[in-house]
């Protein structure tokens, strides 16, 4: 669900007035066309303005309005299988010749699961983090709630993962 800010208000509101003025002075002028043709560019720049302002980070989909969110450090968790990293889309750049050429750019995040002594929880790392199943871990980072991500259950976006079964250590932060 997109979340309505003042930039999309705004972004709207200037698209939709620009319209409305284009094509009542197009009508005036006998040049309706010409309006028509202006108003699809107008609405087609507000939409590409629009798409580059929402934001390609999934922490953004934590909804820390008015609640506070608890800090989490466990001594010691255990994964339960295996990350897996993804590249999610963030923006594509693109010349439209006879076909489209250009490349798409993203951020890499991964995903696992854990055990840990008050229960187990979805781990979110934004990047490449490489754990294997029954790798002992330790962990920091904030609690989110599932729903948000259509997950039952708890969801940790983590800002340092140690592995301490290979020594490995992931940090947004060093």
């Amino acid at each position: 669900m997109i979340r309505k800010s003042g930039i999309f208000y705004f972004t709207a509101g200037t698209a939709v007035i620009l319209i409305l003025i284009t094509l009542v002075y197009s009508y005036f002028m006998s040049q309706l066309l010409g309006g028509i043709i202006a108003a699809a560019m107008i609405l087609s720049i507000a939409v590409v303005l629009f798409l580059f302002l929402l934001p390609a980070d999934s922490s953004s989909r934590f909804d820390k309005g008015g609640e506070e969110v608890a800090e989490f450090s466990a001594p010691e968790c255990e994964a339960l299988a295996d990350s897996r990293v993804y590249e999610k889309p963030g923006f594509f750049f693109g010349v439209p010749l006879f076909i489209v050429i250009g490349r798409g750019f993203g951020i890499h995040e991964s995903v696992f699961p854990i055990t840990y002594e008050g229960g187990k929880a979805i781990v979110l790392y934004h990047g490449a983090c490489l754990v294997s199943k029954a790798d002992r871990l330790k962990i920091t980072g904030e609690w989110g709630g599932g729903k948000k991500f259509g997950i039952k259950g708890d969801v940790l976006l983590a800002d340092r993962v140690e592995n301490l079964s290979s020594g490995f250590v992931f940090s947004k932060g060093e």
